[in-house]
């Protein structure tokens, strides 16, 4: 018998999208019958994906930004606000459920799921809250920036994701962390999160690169400043900027929302410290300079995580193009990195059964 299973997915950017696209086409392959709440850049990304009489759009939750980096100052001044649009969007999501009828429900970085617990439906949570917990926790020489978004951000969803849902996805990178023994049977740590068609890295001698910062409102010009790249560079999300002067070798390719066959085509890649990025660039081989968004303690302890593990360098905007020089002139070291790696191959096709099984 089929399940219906109704996804909650944040907009904000499009890494929560992503990767539950990624667990929609394994769990469509099983017969599940799949409804999609979401908002902002969810709502493109999913609305010719999922039949438009089971894609559901509400209100989107905005961080607010200063020059392109993330404020929780500005954003403690928007609390009411937020506070209104959790309110306004659980009341929708009520209809929602008595309209679907789900057997289980998945949630990644929503937060207007709480009061739906009456439903007895079961809660299936995506979030790795934990993960970023422990990192900070034993991570030294941390950016004094970055403990402001940590209190009030990655702490509370820990501490929400450790209350209401009943069962908790966190996927993660390293073998260590997949193997580790958590004190919780709510928490279920997989492995990296993957849509079909990724493919592993094949080594060649020319290389290709490509540039993918931000698809949410955190994201900066892509401007750059060595006019004599060695490298093929495709730059992902982002549109030629006004003032662009043609370089040989390098293409701009816009907000697209299937950037598979790009990804298939490179050696490496300049991109924000969003988890599933991460997660997919890893999966394949791909080695990584990390630029995480600015006062955002996840994605510094991603880009730590990757950097730890050998198939990475953390970066910064202002530095990222001498990395790439950097990560080139020693490729090999990288590509040797990842031969040793025992990377998770099946975090993808586990969620989908640990869904099914709740």
């Amino acid at each position: 018998m089929s399940k219906k299973v109704l996804f909650l997915v944040n907009g904000l950017g499009l890494g929560n999208s992503t990767r539950c696209y990624a667990i929609i086409e394994r769990l469509k392959k099983l017969n599940s019958k799949i409804y999609v709440v979401t908002s902002g850049n969810g709502e493109w990304f999913f609305k010719d994906k999922i039949e438009k009489k089971n894609l559901f759009i509400n209100e989107q939750i905005q961080y607010e930004s200063d020059n392109q980096k993330l404020s929780i100052k500005k954003t403690l001044f928007t609390i009411p606000t937020i506070i209104n649009t959790i309110k306004k969007n659980f009341l929708g999501l009520i209809k929602i459920i008595n309209l679907v009828r789900p057997d289980v429900i998945v949630t990644d970085s929503v937060y207007s799921f709480s009061g739906i617990k009456k439903f007895n439906i079961p809660i299936v949570a995506i979030n790795n809250a934990d993960l970023t917990v422990d990192y900070f926790k034993k991570l030294s020489n941390k950016p004094k920036s970055i403990y402001g978004q940590y209190y009030f951000v990655e702490q509370l969803d820990y501490l929400y994701h450790k209350i209401i849902p009943d069962v908790v996805i966190s996927p993660c990178f390293l073998e260590k962390d997949l193997k580790k023994i958590i004190n919780s049977n709510k928490i279920k740590r997989v492995g990296p999160i993957v849509r079909i068609g990724i493919k592993k890295r094949i080594k060649k001698k020319n290389k290709r690169g490509a540039i993918m910062l931000s698809g949410s409102n955190f994201g900066v010009e892509i401007n750059l400043k060595n006019k004599n790249q060695k490298f093929a560079l495709d730059i992902i999300g982002r549109d030629k900027p006004k003032n662009w002067i043609h370089l040989n070798g390098i293409e701009f390719h816009g907000k697209i929302k299937n950037n598979i066959h790009l990804l298939n085509n490179i050696d490496f890649c300049v991109v924000n410290g969003g988890f599933s990025a991460l997660s997919e660039l890893y999966w394949a081989h791909i080695p990584m300079i990390v630029v995480p968004v600015p006062n955002h303690a996840e994605q510094w302890t991603n880009a730590k995580q990757i950097e730890l593990s050998g198939a990475g360098i953390l970066s910064d905007h202002e530095t990222y193009e001498d990395k790439i020089i950097r990560l080139n002139d020693n490729f090999d070291k990288f590509e040797n990195n990842y031969d040793e790696m025992n990377i998770d191959q099946n975090g993808t096709e586990n969620t989908a059964s640990i869904i099914l099984e709740s």
